[in-house]
């Protein structure tokens, strides 16, 4: 990690994900080989930091410490700044200046990314359909991306493991206030063996605007979206727009015109979403989008 990508990291782990606090820190070249010698006056001044986050500064370790922290909790963070950051990511207008991350990062490099999001409550119908439809394609190396809640999150991240293939569950919160707590163990799972990423720092805890925040980050390292089961007012019809905003393909499953969770994916199938009726259709929507 570059002395940029550090200080870079150190201020973001403190202050949290503000990207406008940290495009006009970027501007002021705060983020250089001097960093570490700001002091929190200076950043007061030239990055409008407010007085509460200065209070978290001044009681911050040094830099070295910071790092050594870092090492010792094993969590890895990718900044902006480095090479390695995620090419779907920077694609966004709005890409995290950092991230936070648990598990194998090369992952996210993978050619064929599917994020699939739908209801809580999942009916047997849904996860029928999804143990029907994803373990084939798994199988041939499709990585599953969902935001392990639970519901048809849950099935998803489940059934890639169970496949021993890899996924990758995005949190609405920072590592050590994981959600739900019902996911804990499968958190710990996709941990040690997939890839769990966060954009806030680890001290986080679950707050309701950050699964918006989240649900961009599915659909932006999505190569396409599966919405499985939805209502008309549900977060996956607003993570389906966000898919839509960057130019991804969203696929829907039909489902029973008067069952509740079905409206939602209904809709977006009448407004142009690719219907998923057999794993062959997902198949094709793969290999339209490579």
């Amino acid at each position: 990690m570059d002395e940029s990508a550090l200080a870079l990291s150190y201020y973001h782990w403190y202050l949290g994900p503000n990207n406008r606090l940290f495009t006009n820190m970027e501007r002021a070249n705060l983020f250089t080989k001097d960093a570490a010698n700001f002091s929190v006056q200076e950043l007061a001044s030239y990055a409008g930091v407010r007085s509460q986050q200065l209070k978290a500064l001044a009681d911050a370790p040094t830099f070295r410490e910071f790092k050594q922290m870092l090492a010792k909790m094993n969590i890895q963070t990718v900044t902006i700044f480095d090479q390695d950051y995620p090419t779907r990511l920077r694609r966004m207008h709005d890409p995290p200046y950092v991230l936070y991350l648990k598990g194998q990062k090369k992952t996210w490099n993978h050619f064929d990314l599917l994020g699939v999001v739908g209801t809580r409550q999942a009916t047997p119908y849904g996860e029928a359909m999804l143990h029907e439809i994803l373990p084939p394609l798994v199988q041939e190396g499709t990585v599953i991306v969902s935001g392990l809640a639970v519901g048809i999150d849950t099935i998803a991240h489940r059934l890639a493991v169970a496949s021993k293939e890899q996924t990758i569950a995005v949190l609405g919160s920072g590592f050590n206030y994981l959600y739900p707590k019902s996911n804990l163990a499968l958190a710990r799972l996709i941990a040690r063996d997939h890839l769990l990423i966060s954009e806030f720092p680890p001290h986080t805890p679950p707050q309701k605007w950050h699964f918006p925040m989240r649900n961009r980050l599915i659909s932006a390292l999505s190569d396409r979206l599966f919405v499985v089961e939805a209502g008309l007012k549900s977060g996956s019809l607003i993570t389906a727009e966000m898919a839509l905003e960057q130019g991804k393909d969203v696929l829907a499953l039909p489902g029973p015109i008067h069952e509740p969770v079905s409206m939602g994916t209904n809709r977006l199938i009448q407004d142009g979403a690719y219907p998923i009726l057999q794993v062959e259709d997902l198949k094709v929507a793969s290999q339209k989008g490579r």
